[in-house]
């Protein structure tokens, strides 16, 4: 029998949707500006969407950031990065970041296999 996988990085992405939720809740001036800074940033433009979440995956990456991970893979799912793709960014991410950024391309595939995409 398989054993199943667990989803860590869809929770990732799930605490960090709650965590907006909260903020939208406890401090919503804050989470108003704060959005519109995200959404003024990651919209089209010269770049286009997909191409601002493959960096900022690799940002992520450097950050060490698994929540940021989980989020940046997923959307760049949705504008359409393809796995080979987002694993090329992991990989740039390295080249800039060394050893101690390489443990997360572990945590990027994991994304990318928990959010469906082959």
């Amino acid at each position: 029998m398989k054993k199943k996988k667990a989803s860590k990085m869809k929770d990732m992405f799930r605490e960090l949707n709650e965590a907006f939720e909260i903020m939208s809740k406890d401090s919503p001036d804050y989470l108003r500006n704060f959005m519109s800074f995200y959404d003024s940033t990651v919209r089209k433009g010269t770049l286009t969407e997909k191409t601002k979440e493959l960096i900022s995956i690799a940002l992520a990456m450097n950050s060490h950031c698994l929540p940021c991970i989980a989020l940046h893979v997923y959307n760049a799912i949705e504008f359409g990065a393809t796995k080979q793709e987002i694993l090329e960014t992991a990989e740039v991410a390295v080249l800039m970041g060394g050893s101690p950024v390489f443990v997360y391309i572990k945590h990027v595939i994991d994304a990318c296999d928990e959010f469906g995409i082959e």
